[in-house]
């Protein structure tokens, strides 16, 4: 996943990929602690990867680059393809499922405090290899969802919307 732009003012290809326990995202922006600024992430959803049922207080906008891929917004899926965009607003109940046989790549926009929480949950994609996420990487998750105050759905929930977690 290198992206690279020889008139951009960083090393765009030179960035640490980095796997959000499935997905993996690269940051295109430089990710600060200035709350009042955004972040631009590039990421690609592997074929088969879920992101659970969870909420936050901030909006994400997601623009599918190539793919197909299913969104959740609070109850319903949609599925989006290439040229789609799919805009979050802040609290909104929201999750993933890449049903397809190929990865998604997609680019979104969140506020600096959302990107510093996809850093801190993050593990460097080279030593992850392909391995699922293990129980002590799901119990880090949860300690820094609930120290950000982020609500995470409970494997009930998932199943209410049709997602299986293991």
């Amino acid at each position: 996943m290198s992206i690279a732009n020889p008139n951009a003012a960083s090393k765009i290809a030179d960035a640490e990929i980095l796997d959000v326990l499935g997905p993996r995202i690269q940051f295109l922006t430089a990710v600060s602690d200035a709350d009042d600024d955004y972040c631009l992430i590039r990421g690609v959803v592997p074929a088969g990867v879920v992101v659970p049922v969870h909420s936050h207080p901030e909006r994400e906008t997601f623009y599918l680059l190539e793919g197909e891929i299913q969104g959740l917004r609070e109850d319903r899926w949609v599925t989006l393809g290439a040229g789609d965009v799919f805009d979050v607003p802040g609290g909104l109940k929201h999750a993933w499922r890449n049903l397809s046989a190929t990865s998604v790549s997609l680019l979104f926009v969140v506020p600096m405090r959302l990107a510093r929480f996809f850093r801190e949950i993050g593990r460097p994609a080279a030593s992850a290899g392909t391995e699922a996420p293990g129980p002590a990487d799901l119990q880090r998750l949860f300690e820094i969802a609930h120290a950000y105050g982020y609500w995470l759905g409970s494997p009930a929930d998932n199943a209410a919307v049709g997602l299986s977690l293991g």
